[in-house]
C-alpha cells in the first residue's frame, strides 16, 4: 500500500479506504447545504487537516467544497496529471483540429525547461515537423540535446518572436499568442480511464498510476 493518505468526503464514509493501492482518510458529511450539512463539513475539514491532508475525493456537486478550500483541504491540481500525459494530449488535439503532426508547427512553453516539458518535447519530437521552444531559462541548452541525441532542429525564442505555429503548448502561466493550449484547469481532458480525473491526479501524486500510459479520448481549451 502507497504511504501517501489523502481525505474522501463521502455520505457514508468508513474511517479508511485504500483505492488502488492509496490510503484515503474518509469522512462522513450530511447533504445538502443547510446548518447541519455546515456543521458536519467544518468537522470533516478540520479533522483532516489535522491528519495532514490537503487533497481529498468530493462527492460530484458537493456544494461546501469552499468550506473544505477555506480550511486548507482542496479538491487535487489537475496540471500535474495533464502534464504527464502531455505527449496523448497533444496527438488528440491536433487530431481533432484536422492537423497532421507531420506539417505542423508547435511550439512549447513555459518560463525554464521544467521536466514536463522536457519529456513531452523528447516524446513528441520524432512526430511533429517543427518544434519550437518558448523557454527563457534552458531552452537553449535543451535544443542542443534535441540537435545532439535526436537530430531534431528546434527553433528557441519568445512566442511573439517566432513564426505562428498551428498549436502553443503552455506548461505554467506564460502568456503567449492564440492557438495555445495550456495544461491546467482550464482545460476538460476525458481519459479512456472510467475512473473520475480527480481521483486519477491523486493516483498520479501517490505514484500508483503512470498518467503517461492514459489515452486520450477528448481534448477542450
Amino acid at each position: 500500500m502507497r504511504c501517501a493518505m489523502f481525505g474522501l468526503i463521502d455520505y457514508h464514509a468508513t474511517p479508511y479506504r485504500v483505492i488502488d493501492g492509496v490510503r484515503f482518510r474518509c469522512v462522513r458529511v450530511a447533504e445538502g447545504r443547510g446548518p447541519r450539512a455546515r456543521l458536519s463539513a467544518q468537522f470533516a475539514a478540520l479533522t483532516l487537516r489535522r491528519e495532514g491532508v490537503r487533497f481529498a475525493l468530493f462527492p460530484p456537486d458537493y456544494p461546501l467544497v469552499p468550506l473544505f478550500v477555506r480550511r486548507g483541504v482542496e479538491p487535487p491540481p489537475l496540471a500535474p496529471l495533464y502534464q504527464a500525459a502531455a505527449p496523448n494530449v497533444v496527438r488528440r488535439y491536433l487530431s481533432r483540429r484536422g492537423v497532421d503532426p507531420k506539417d505542423a508547427m508547435v511550439a512549447f512553453a513555459a518560463a525554464r525547461a521544467v521536466p514536463e516539458l522536457v519529456r513531452c518535447v523528447t516524446a513528441l519530437c520524432g512526430e511533429i515537423r517543427y518544434i519550437a521552444l518558448c523557454v527563457p531559462d534552458g531552452g537553449e541548452d535543451f535544443a542542443l540535446a534535441l540537435r545532439r541525441e535526436f537530430g531534431v532542429a528546434a527553433r528557441v525564442g519568445a512566442a511573439d518572436a517566432l513564426p505562428r505555429p498551428d498549436l502553443t503548448v503552455v506548461f505554467d502561466d506564460t502568456r503567449v499568442p492564440d492557438h495555445a493550449l495550456y495544461l491546467d484547469e482550464r482545460l476538460t481532458v476525458a481519459f479512456d480511464d472510467p475512473r473520475p480525473n480527480a481521483l486519477l491526479a491523486l493516483l498520479h501524486r501517490a505514484g500508483a498510476l503512470d498518467a503517461a500510459s492514459l489515452g486520450v479520448v477528448t481534448v477542450k481549451p
